[in-house]
């Protein structure tokens, strides 16, 4: 019974990690960076949320789109500005401008916003929820299933995006082969900026669903934007559903850890599932191989 309350409180968080993942992984599919300001878009998300329920009293969904259109700006100034100009250029170059990025933001946050954490206003009422199952009882927080349904209603309008729409194919097809699609016709600049925004989004979306239920800080992003990582490592680097899955799981498996291993390692646990993946299926759970976006 316990081993299920588990489950059942990872699926929230485990849904914010699908959406940092897939903001992170459609990103390196189509332009082949490993884009580490992933996770102070994350953070600017969470702020803006913040700042629109705690100053303005701003419905919660409403704030929710619109610290996601924050986020996706965000993204599109951080590829106008840092890598962009280094498109061309040698991918160590803009590796080191993407780290040094991710760092200038985030210390720009803590001095704006200072280093210490904050809770959003208690915007939404959480109620408990008791079910019997098996002789037991299994206790669901309302609040985590409102988040869980909010990502699962952003994942299912995502794949809506990538499966239904010109620029969704297109963004899928270059995550095979972004040379052909050029030669396609595909406006390549734009595409980047597709990309760019949606990854935003989704990574905006994640940092306010976080803030909903765990507190804020101008910090946050380092480790978000590590698990990003280690998450889409596990489903397969470049593939949506597999980061989709991997997010679902990493979030069950960090809270099974906390209750029988120890909750000092929850942390951990991402990256030694990412590591574990690396030996044992290094193209990760649904990935497939590639040779030239390393």
């Amino acid at each position: 019974m316990v081993l299920l309350q588990q489950i059942i409180n990872g699926l929230a968080l485990g849904g914010v990690y699908s959406l940092i993942a897939i903001g992170w992984t459609v990103v390196f599919g189509v332009v082949g960076l490993i884009n580490w300001t992933h996770g102070e878009v994350f953070m600017i998300g969470a702020f803006v949320g913040y700042f629109l329920i705690s100053i303005f009293q701003m419905n919660l969904f409403i704030a929710l789109i619109l610290a996601m259109l924050a986020s996706g700006l965000t993204a599109f100034l951080i590829d106008r500005l840092a890598y962009r100009p280094l498109r061309n250029g040698p991918r160590l170059a803009v590796f080191i401008t993407a780290l040094g990025a991710s760092m200038f933001l985030r210390n720009l946050a803590a001095l704006f916003w200072e280093p210490h954490a904050r809770a959003y206003p208690a915007t939404l009422s959480a109620s408990i929820m008791n079910f019997s199952v098996g002789g037991g009882t299994v206790t669901v927080n309302s609040l985590q299933l409102i988040i869980f349904g909010v990502t699962l209603v952003i994942m299912i309008f995502l794949e809506w995006f990538i499966t239904r729409t010109m620029m969704g194919k297109a963004m899928l097809a270059a995550s095979q082969d972004f040379e052909m699609v050029s030669l396609m016709g595909v406006e390549a600049e734009n595409l980047v900026k597709i990309t760019f925004i949606v990854s935003g989004m989704l990574g905006g979306a994640a940092g306010f669903l976080v803030g909903v239920l765990y507190a804020i800080d101008p910090m946050m992003g380092a480790m978000a934007g590590l698990k990003g990582w280690a998450v889409a490592v596990l489903g397969g680097v470049g593939n949506i559903s597999g980061a989709m899955v991997a997010g679902l799981l990493l979030g069950v498996a960090e809270n099974i850890s906390s209750v029988y291993i120890s909750s000092g390692y929850r942390d951990a646990i991402a990256f030694v599932i990412m590591i574990l993946t690396l030996i044992i299926k290094p193209t990760g759970l649904m990935g497939f191989k590639f040779e030239e976006k390393v």
